[in-house]
């Protein structure tokens, strides 16, 4: 037990050490309530990060888990790495510049080993991580089932994930039956949707 201590919060693992405790005690407030977890994966505004995310496999999961898993790896590999051979590195600069380079290396190990954990947790999390309805059906093509559409009245199919939706659409150009349009914006107080005809719409001369 002694061993185990000495190595866990001593440098580098105690770097790990610290990350873990922090995660710990998010979770702890979570459970009791004073806080949420964050589920809905939305990270949309940082384009650069949900690239690297992607990038390493670390999609499809609330990023505080993921986070949890890549210390808690992370401080495996430290723990394991530095009890094996930390003892072997003298003290001083060289001890310094090991503890860099285990870190690092430990870091890569949590990252590789976390893509490989979470892989099965995400079917889990799918329907937490669908944006909202309102977000995906726009720019879904749709087909008039209704006689006509205009500004106040008319109906269209719409098929999104395979699930066929009938759904109240509204158009400033007069559409006829079976006449095939574009979805481009919701209209909350109606529970409707503005449409175009779809060649309009592919032709670029749609107004938005």
């Amino acid at each position: 037990m002694e061993t185990f201590f000495s190595v866990a919060f001593s440098f580098p693992t105690m770097v790990f050490s610290i990350l873990l405790c922090v995660a710990i005690v998010y979770w702890l407030i979570s459970l009791l309530g004073m806080g949420d977890v964050d589920t809905d994966g939305d990270i949309d505004a940082s384009g650069d990060f949900s690239g690297l995310m992607v990038t390493l496999g670390l999609q499809g999961v609330p990023l505080p888990l993921v986070l949890t898993l890549l210390f808690l790896l992370g401080w495996l590999a430290s723990y394991f790495i530095d009890l094996i051979f930390g003892a072997l590195v003298p003290p001083g600069l060289l001890h310094w510049l090991y503890g860099v380079a285990v870190i690092f290396a430990a870091f890569v190990v949590g990252v590789l080993a976390t893509s490989v954990v979470i892989r099965p947790l995400r079917p889990l999390f799918r329907r937490a991580f669908l944006p909202p309805l309102q977000k995906r059906i726009v720019g879904t093509s749709c087909v008039v089932i209704s006689s006509g559409v205009t500004e106040s009245t008319g109906r269209g199919e719409a098929i999104l994930d395979g699930a066929h939706l009938v759904l109240q659409i509204r158009s400033h150009s007069p559409l006829s039956h079976r006449q095939r349009a574009v979805i481009i914006e919701h209209i909350p107080d109606k529970n409707a949707w503005w449409v175009v005809p779809e060649s309009e719409f592919y032709s670029g001369d749609s107004a938005g």
